[in-house]
């Protein structure tokens, strides 16, 4: 192949790639109601022409080498990273799967080295289509751009500070769409830069004040699992980053944990109650050195008694400074989730198993002298609706595993008393809750 005919070929796929990306949008994305059905010309033609742009590129490739012609590999990233975004409104139907498995086959090969240059075009090419005033415009190249972080950024290669700049630019700018699903794209770009940035940087920029407080601001309720789990997710990278952050006084972790609660009595599903209190649990045991350890005595099957006093004293070893002040809140909490119990067997035994991790974790460390003003009213209340589900879901073995371990954790907080005179108000869960457990057996 002569240099004339390469230098014309690639020219010819330029312009291919160019063809096949996603047209600018005629309104802002405010002003007009996209359907995926209106993507279907779209689509016919990927699915026609594609398979033909994959076979001339890889065989070109073979032929020339791994090296140069860069403008090529740039737009061919730039378009594969359109194409393999999701969810997006335009997202191609494979029904085989093989053209989306290519395009991501291709962007491995592509992206396995990659070049100062090469980051600074793509770089100029996202700062022309997602300024601003036209981000609204260009579908393609805003999902296109959370694709290419995702793609480029690791532990072993970190964001510069110029793109951390830009991309907080525009996650800041996506999350101002009315559409939901843009403020979670938002979401998505800040996760990546929080996890792949270098920690001078993001703290010298404020990157993460500003993430937590525009975050924060989203996570009120939602429906989506998905967008709750990211939000959160989000949010609790930044803490990291706080390097001032002190158990003993009111902090970040103290707001996350005010909206939670909040969210987890209002949430409209058992599902989302879940995925809410572990992030409970999670702030609950932040400031420990050992997290991992909690983590990993948390990942067990605590319907299983051993399993339950390993993770027990694991969990009496935390740092109970923040869980201090929601103990109340959080106790409340689960005495008004515990309607949600009665909704079904599979219902009730996940949401009992995120419960007991929730207690374990928050309450437990804290001395029963802190806390035995509360205790009364969460054990009559949320101990009725334990029995009540045992005959609810006919003793099933999942949900009468999960009741004795929770008998078991009170009757474990009270026979431990630090004090050697038992609260006042508290002296007749001992027996009653001896009696409860012998009752179970029966």
């Amino acid at each position: 192949m002569t240099c004339d005919t390469t230098e014309a070929l690639v020219a010819h796929m330029c312009e291919l790639v160019q063809f096949y990306m996603l047209p600018e949008l005629k309104d802002d994305l405010d002003n007009i109601q996209l359907e995926a059905s209106q993507f279907e010309s779209y689509h016919s033609l990927l699915m026609v022409d594609l398979p033909k742009l994959y076979d001339l590129v890889q065989e070109f490739l073979q032929k020339t080498g791994d090296t140069g012609h860069e403008e090529l590999r740039v737009k061919l990233l730039l378009l594969i990273c359109e194409l393999t975004a999701a969810p997006t409104v335009y997202q191609l139907k494979d029904d085989s799967g093989n053209l989306l498995k290519n395009a991501r086959e291709l962007a491995t090969k592509l992206s396995f080295k990659w070049w100062e240059s090469t980051d600074a075009q793509i770089l100029k090419y996202y700062e022309q289509k997602l300024h601003r005033d036209c981000w609204k415009k260009q579908l393609g190249a805003v999902h296109g751009f959370a694709k290419y972080l995702e793609l480029r950024y690791s532990e072993k290669s970190r964001m510069p500070t110029r793109m951390l700049a830009f991309a907080l630019s525009v996650g800041l700018n996506v999350r101002e769409c009315y559409d939901p699903a843009y403020k979670q794209l938002g979401v998505k770009i800040f996760s990546v830069m929080l996890k792949f940035s270098e920690p001078k940087d993001i703290q010298e920029l404020n990157v993460h004040s500003v993430i937590y407080d525009h975050s924060l601001k989203d996570a009120y309720n939602m429906e989506s699992i998905e967008a709750i789990d990211s939000v959160w997710n989000c949010l609790y990278l930044c803490l990291d980053h706080f390097v001032d952050l002190d158990a003993f006084t009111w902090n970040q972790c103290d707001d996350m944990l005010d909206r939670l609660i909040q969210n987890v009595t209002m949430a409209s599903s058992p599902k989302i109650s879940v995925c809410l209190l572990q992030f409970i649990t999670r702030l609950g045991y932040y400031f420990t050195i050992n997290r991992s350890d909690v983590e990993a005595a948390l990942a067990t099957d605590l319907s299983q008694p051993d399993k339950l006093a390993a993770c027990r004293e694991e969990c009496l070893a935390l740092n109970a400074s923040t869980s201090y002040r929601w103990a109340k809140a959080i106790l409340q909490m689960l005495v008004l989730e515990s309607d949600k119990l009665l909704q079904g067997v599979e219902v009730c035994t996940e949401l009992l198993e995120q419960m007991l991790r929730c207690f374990l974790v928050c309450i437990l460390p804290i001395p029963l002298q802190a806390l035995h003003s509360h205790l009364p009213e969460f054990y009559g209340k949320f101990v009725a609706v334990l029995m009540e589900c045992l005959v609810a879901h006919e003793r099933a073995p999942s949900v009468l595993n999960l009741v004795l371990r929770f008998t078991e954790v009170f009757s474990f907080q009270l026979e431990n008393c630090s004090t050697q005179k038992m609260p006042a108000g508290l002296e007749e869960f001992t027996e009653a809750l001896t009696i409860i457990h012998r009752k179970i057996f029966e």
